[in-house]
This record gives structure tokens, C-alpha cells and sequence, in this order.
């Protein structure tokens, strides 16, 4: 296999699926497809990060087998060649709002039985200031202090137009106080990105789950409550999911977990309106038909009351779909 070569095949083309921090394109080569993974240098950091990618993948290829298949990874250019999984993308299958198939339900909970089965021992160094195995505590400082730099790192336009739809400029204040009262609890492998779009229902019925660049060693509640966050489920099915995390987590990684579960709930919540003010707004900015703006306009709302209840007393009431147009009119980000 020529690497290389493959690389600047992939690059060349401007298809593949586009995440926030990379773009995969599908290759043919003479021994079946692979995939060619790009890194994009530009994006913004909007989520910890703790190792390089192929490293995780390399430390995980006999313990968790639903992973993708490492084949190369290169630093100058920066890429990997991963195994092709064949199969549906999840939100293909059941976008979001939807019932998800069983066999994705069940896909989860082994993937968090093998997840919390990796020693750190196995896994690359983690930095020396990283917490100590666990400190819920400290991990949860590393989530809100990442929102708050988040909050802080805009320009003039951005700052407008936080202060605009009301983004409190401390909006982890309250959740830091919450954080205070985690129960300490063992830490574990997180994937932390675990969402509709990074899991392939194969031809063989099983889950492949993707985009391991956000993997963290910390608090299994966390990955519990991100994964709930992001994939949006019916209620029904958000419980056997939650229950499912119950059954395959060891003992010591589940001890107070369940009000610390809504603790990291409420945390996702205001991580995206953090987060999704300004990439909304660039939406909107971006969008040329009124009724795109409009819903866009819609989903930030709803971003922005879900956040609302987690900040500090006295925030301002949530603005109207047409407020946040206006906004976004004045501020432009």
C-alpha cells in the first residue's frame, strides 16, 4: 500500500464526510476500499483532547473490536488510513428524534463494557497535570474551564453577540459548584464523541463506532452524559441506553452516579449553547432564505433555553427566534 499515494488522491477530491476536525474520503485500492482520514489544522477547539488519534486506535486494536482498523498514520502530511467499514452511517438510518434499531442500543453498551475494561496501562502516557484517578472533580474543572475559554476566545462581533442573547460571562458559574459535589469515582477509557453520525450499523449487524480523536481518560459519567446530549434519543429508548451504561460498567465506576449523570447533562447543555451561538450565528449569517434563517433562528432558541436553567439566577429571558436574527444582523461573526 502506498500511503502517500492515497493521501493525495484523497485530498484531491471534494468528497467524503467533512467532521469538525477532519474529512474521510473512501478509496479504492487493489485489496478493497479504505479510508483516508485528513486532519483540518483550521478548526477551532471546541472539545478536550488528551492523545493523538492513532495512538488511541493502536493502544485499543485488541480491546475494543469495534473500533476502526488503524493502517497508517502519517505526520508530514498528517493523515491516517483506517479499514473501510461497510455498512449505514446511524443518523442515515434514523435521524435525529427517531428510534434508533436494537442492535445500535446494544452496540453501545458493548462498546462502554470494553471502554471501561481498557487499563490506563495499555493506553499512551497521560500529561503529568491531568487528574488523578478519581478526581471527578478535576475532570469536571477541565470541561468548564475549555467552556469558559470557549466564551472568552471571540472577537468584538462574538462578544456582542453573547452579551445580545444573554450568554452569561461565567456560564459554568453555577455547574463549578455542582461539580464540587461529584462522587469520586474510578476513571475510565471515554470515547466522548459517540453520536448518530460516528456509528455504522455493518452488513454484519453489528456497530462500528468512529472518530476516536476526543477519547479522554476520566469520569465514565461523562461519556455516559455526552453520548445522551449528542444523539438526542426518544425518552424510552434514552432510559435502556441508561441502563445498559448501568449493566456494563464495573461497580467502582458507577458510585453516585445517578444525580451526577443530570450534572453532566446540565453541563452539555450549556456547553452548546456556548459553542452554538457563534456557529449558528454563522449559519443564519450564511443562510440566503429567510425560512433557513428562521429555523436555524429556532434551533438556536432551543439551545439557548436549554442552557437557561443552568446559569445564574437572574438571566435573561431567552430571545425570540426574530430577536436572534436581529442579533446576528448586528453582530456579524
Amino acid at each position: 500500500m502506498d500511503a502517500v499515494a492515497l493521501y493525495e488522491e484523497a485530498r484531491t477530491r471534494d468528497t467524503g464526510q467533512s467532521g469538525h476536525y477532519n474529512r474521510n474520503v473512501r478509496v479504492e485500492t487493489a485489496d478493497g476500499p479504505v479510508v483516508v482520514r485528513m486532519r483540518n489544522h483550521h478548526a477551532e477547539a471546541m472539545d478536550l483532547a488528551l492523545w493523538p488519534e492513532p495512538e488511541v486506535l493502536a493502544a485499543i486494536a485488541d480491546r475494543v473490536s469495534s473500533a476502526p482498523r488503524l493502517l497508517h498514520a502519517g505526520t508530514d502530511p498528517d493523515f491516517q488510513i483506517h479499514g473501510f467499514v461497510g455498512g449505514r452511517r446511524v443518523d442515515t438510518l434514523a435521524p435525529e428524534g427517531a428510534a434508533l434499531p436494537g442492535a445500535v442500543l446494544d452496540g453501545v453498551e458493548g462498546l462502554y463494557r470494553d471502554l471501561l475494561r481498557v487499563p490506563l496501562s495499555a493506553l499512551p502516557p497521560v500529561p503529568r497535570d491531568w487528574p488523578d484517578e478519581g478526581d471527578t472533580t478535576g475532570f469536571a474543572d477541565r470541561l468548564t474551564s475549555l467552556v469558559q475559554a470557549i466564551r472568552h476566545r471571540g472577537d468584538e462581533e462574538a462578544e456582542g453577540l453573547y452579551e445580545a442573547l444573554g450568554v452569561p460571562k461565567d456560564p459554568c458559574g453555577v455547574l463549578r459548584e455542582r461539580f464540587r459535589g461529584l462522587a469520586a469515582r474510578r476513571f475510565g477509557l471515554l470515547h466522548a464523541d459517540v453520536h448518530r453520525q460516528n456509528m455504522i450499523l455493518t452488513d454484519a449487524g453489528r456497530v462500528a463506532f468512529l472518530d476516536w480523536e476526543l477519547a479522554l481518560w476520566g469520569d465514565p459519567v461523562y461519556d455516559l452524559a455526552d453520548h445522551l446530549h449528542k444523539t438526542a434519543y426518544r425518552a424510552d429508548q434514552a432510559r435502556e441506553v441508561t441502563e445498559g451504561w448501568e449493566r456494563s460498567a464495573p461497580l467502582e465506576c458507577r458510585r453516585g452516579w445517578r444525580p451526577d449523570l443530570g450534572t453532566y447533562l446540565a453541563f452539555e447543555a450549556v456547553k452548546s449553547a456556548v459553542v452554538d451561538t457563534v456557529r449558528w450565528g454563522r449559519r443564519i449569517a450564511d443562510a440566503e432564505e429567510a425560512g433557513e434563517r428562521t429555523r436555524l433562528a429556532r434551533e438556536l432558541a432551543a439551545k439557548l433555553a436549554a442552557a437557561r436553567p443552568h446559569w445564574e439566577a437572574g438571566a435573561r429571558p431567552v430571545p425570540q427566534p426574530g430577536e436572534i436574527e436581529e442579533a446576528v444582523a448586528r453582530h456579524r461573526v
